[in-house]
């Protein structure tokens, strides 16, 4: 399959079997050693490179889809003799030691200082995340970052138009027949019909690892990452609608999330680090059915329903009727899921999801929870719980929520539903520690909503930025 793609401001091309990854293509085939790598999983960021202007692991970026985009390299900034101001901010302030993760934490700074030329010291770690440094200690790389910001880096900026040297590149259209490359969702559709079989290819966050452990395999590949009809996040009536493709990015920079369901923006923003969220999707989330997946722990308790689609027409399926056990879902061969659909909560519902994990900016969850109440005084009107990691695919709580649902909030309710959930939680592994971590969280998000129905009640109604979306201000 010939590819073709703008690396550095130039245009290149390369012959490539449509899976091989970006990070191979731009070593071996395109000569462009400074791209590292290292987990090959999207876990340590010394492949990062910045792809159609977002920051991306290039180590799980299939050729076919790096295909028709723009790619920055750390070639691309400067050289030994030409450093730019953020390279050479690094050698100054000691922020390369061995130099094996410098190129992906230099390329993960620019990303962060494209889209914000002035960012906190919260922001530049959390920027960083994703890429891990074992030489320096990260204080001296995050001196780097402020020095280049002090020595005025982001004005050097070119406006990305004037990186290209003038023809883009295309995207791949064909060559490869069993790789089917879909312009449009109807063209997607009539494919899935002819290719049941087909495997549906869009963040690739999971397959990836799963082909380099000799676990994927697959007859045909269906791309469907180009398709502009299942990228978008909108709000219709009392809906929000969220594109299949759409990414955890574009969900963490959405200011309707934001506003709506904060604690899906709160998953979002810890299912991964920036490069990962940048890439993985929505509906892969859910599609895997998996135990640990991160979105499904909020969206059950946001009772949220998943749209497919085929030639045949459109049907909708509460997501908790989708996913029909480990790794099975209640999608058919010929069907495609083109969103997700939430319906804005009320009002007075408090929403909340929480992670724990051994790493806390890219990590498979050991526990996550998501909660929804709708609070009227200390009235507790609906209850909604979800939890993940701890059973072969993420479940709501129903016997936790009758425990709770209908009470008055007060330290007799709060050690009932702390006894239920412990109750009602079987995980396999680790079984005392995640039924005492799921009482505590429980625990603390009642208190929290208690606290917060306390300081509402005794607030004037005319006091602006009182919404209840959450029992505390989520970052962003």
């Amino acid at each position: 399959m010939r590819i073709e793609l703008t690396v550095n401001g130039k245009l290149r091309h390369a012959e490539v079997p449509p899976m091989k990854l970006l990070i191979a293509v731009l070593r071996e085939e395109l000569g462009l050693g400074g791209t590292k790598e290292g987990c090959g999983e999207g876990e340590c960021g010394a492949c990062s490179v910045i792809m159609n202007g977002r920051l991306t692991n290039a180590c799980l970026v299939p050729a076919v889809q790096a295909s028709g985009s723009e790619i920055l390299t750390i070639e691309g900034l400067g050289g030994s003799e030409d450093m730019d101001i953020l390279q050479r901010a690094f050698v100054i302030e000691g922020g390369v030691q061995c130099g094996f993760c410098t190129p992906g934490m230099i390329l993960a700074a620019r990303a962060l200082l494209e889209e914000d030329p002035d960012p906190s010291e919260d922001e530049i770690k959390e920027a960083l995340s994703g890429n891990i440094c074992r030489c320096t200690g990260y204080e001296r790389i995050y001196n780097a970052v402020r020095r280049a910001v002090a020595e005025g880096y982001c004005e050097t900026f070119r406006k990305r138009e004037n990186l290209c040297s003038g023809q883009l590149p295309q995207p791949t259209r064909g060559g490869d027949e069993d790789c089917l490359l879909p312009e449009t969702l109807k063209e997607a559709l009539a494919l899935l019909a002819e290719n049941p079989e087909a495997v549906i290819l869009a963040g690739t966050t999971d397959i990836v690892p799963d082909i380099k452990n000799g676990k994927f395999s697959a007859p045909r590949l269906l791309d469907v990452s180009r398709l502009k009809e299942i990228r978008g996040i909108y709000k219709a009536g009392g809906d929000i609608h969220i594109g299949a493709c759409a990414t955890n990015g574009d969900v963490v920079r959405s200011s309707i999330i934001k506003k709506y369901l904060p604690a899906l923006w709160e998953a979002s923003h810890r299912s991964g680090a920036p490069a990962v969220q940048n890439r993985a999707t929505v509906a892969g989330n859910i599609a895997t059915a998996s135990g640990a997946a991160d979105l499904p722990t909020i969206l059950l308790p946001l009772e949220a329903r998943v749209v497919l689609e085929s030639v045949r027409g459109a049907r909708e399926l509460p997501l908790a009727r989708f996913i029909a056990g480990y790794r099975r879902t209640e999608r058919r061969p010929d069907e495609l899921i083109t969103e997700v659909v939430v319906s804005v909560p009320s009002p007075g519902t408090y929403q909340r999801f929480f992670k724990r994990g051994s790493r806390k900016a890219l990590t498979l969850s050991r526990i996550s929870l998501g909660f929804c109440l709708e609070a009227e005084g200390d009235l507790i009107k609906s209850f909604r719980a979800g939890a993940g990691s701890m059973s072969p695919v993420p479940i709501r709580l129903p016997k936790t929520e009758a425990a709770l649902e209908g009470g008055m909030l007060g330290e007799e309710l709060v050690e009932k539903g702390c006894a239920a959930i412990s109750e009602e939680l079987t995980p396999r592994k680790s079984a005392a520690w995640r039924k005492k971590m799921a009482a505590n969280l429980l625990r603390s998000f009642l208190l929290e909503v208690q606290a917060a129905e306390v300081r509402r009640v005794r607030l004037p109604d005319d006091i602006p930025g009182e919404e209840r979306s959450g029992p505390r201000r989520l970052k962003g």
